[in-house]
């Protein structure tokens, strides 16, 4: 790889750069991003040799852009009839993505995501490790994938092929829904947060409206079974069954027991309230199956569970005291 080219030099595409840079993948590394201020700033840290437009001068063209300018992006590569470029697409949804590959690119066309990310965005927040030690699905099989593959490993990733249509359906379970669900409960959680079982909440709403509506069909059909188990949690609330709450949440522990959360919470309503979320979120059937493919955000979102072990005794007490307000707070949001 001699000429690369960085689509985008966000968090995803920033960090992939400095991780070329870092391991001498390529020889020259140009970038294409609206914001000349982040292309500045990636020359003077000598991760990227200067801006360029897309044409088929580059042995390698990797996407890190929102979804919504997939299509303009792909069609502007397509149209300088590369002849043997390989493009990679870093991005969050893959059916997507290979129903947008042109025939010109079908060969050429790497489908990846890598299981990496941050609440924080851009530039400034990128680093050439993201990607070590971290999942990195790929949705497509060809020659630009033998290529991608190697990338990959030399980055410090690991490899795992998935059919595109079972990956978008995964990751709207183990990533989509836990991002909505924060993004839906925010105004209730705790002000000027910063543990990690809050962390999806600071996410950047801009980056996500996309995946939102590309996996709207596996968005949907998984927060209608959360919101049934929600629905059996209010009524068990309204009975004063406490208990039973308390006990089916403690089923769930299994999905944390590696990653215990070390954080204090006050027994209030906003926070039995997101325990309820997570909870009735984690009876959905189908995460036992994913549970493999969850990253970071999964556990982060999830770990509020693990504050139920030593917490029992003052749970009961915390949900018969707040039982009202948290009746309150459940209305909101159907």
């Amino acid at each position: 790889m001699k000429r690369i080219l960085i689509v985008g030099l966000g968090l995803i595409g920033g960090s992939f750069a400095k991780a070329l840079r870092k391991h001498k993948i390529g020889e020259e590394i140009f970038a294409f991003d609206e914001n000349i201020d982040t292309i500045e700033a990636a020359k003077n840290a000598k991760i990227i040799d200067g801006f360029s437009i897309i044409d088929q001068n580059f042995d390698l063209i990797v996407i890190a852009t929102p979804l919504s300018s997939y299509e303009k992006i792909i069609t502007q590569i397509s149209d300088s009839k590369p002849q043997n470029t390989v493009v990679i697409d870093l991005g969050s949804l893959k059916e997507f993505v290979i129903k947008k590959i042109p025939k010109n690119l079908e060969q050429n066309f790497a489908a990846c995501h890598p299981i990496a990310g941050s609440d924080k965005c851009g530039f400034e927040h990128s680093f050439a490790e993201l990607f070590v030690d971290k999942k990195f699905i790929i949705c497509n099989k060809n020659n630009a994938t033998k290529i991608a593959e190697n990338i990959i490993n030399k980055i410090g990733g690991t490899v795992e092929f998935i059919d595109p249509k079972l990956h978008d359906e995964i990751y709207g379970l183990v990533s989509h829904l836990p991002q909505f669900l924060s993004f839906l409960t925010k105004e209730f959680s705790p002000k000027n947060n910063t543990q990690n079982a809050f962390r999806l909440d600071n996410s950047s709403p801009e980056i996500w409206k996309d995946i939102f509506k590309i996996n709207e069909k596996n968005l949907e059909k998984f927060y209608f079974e959360f919101f049934e188990h929600l629905e059996k949690c209010e009524k068990d609330l309204e009975n004063k069954d406490f208990i039973k709450i308390i006990d089916e949440i403690s089923a769930q522990i299994i999905f944390n027991r590696n990653a215990p959360s070390k954080e204090n919470f006050p027994l209030d309503s906003a926070f039995l309230f997101r325990l309820i979320i997570v909870s009735s979120y984690l009876k959905i059937a189908k995460i036992k199956n994913f549970l493999n493919y969850a990253g970071s955000g999964f556990r982060d979102f999830t770990s509020i569970i693990s504050m139920i072990e030593s917490n029992k005794d003052s749970l009961v007490a915390a949900f018969a005291k707040n039982q009202k307000e948290i009746l309150k707070l459940i209305k909101t949001i159907q």
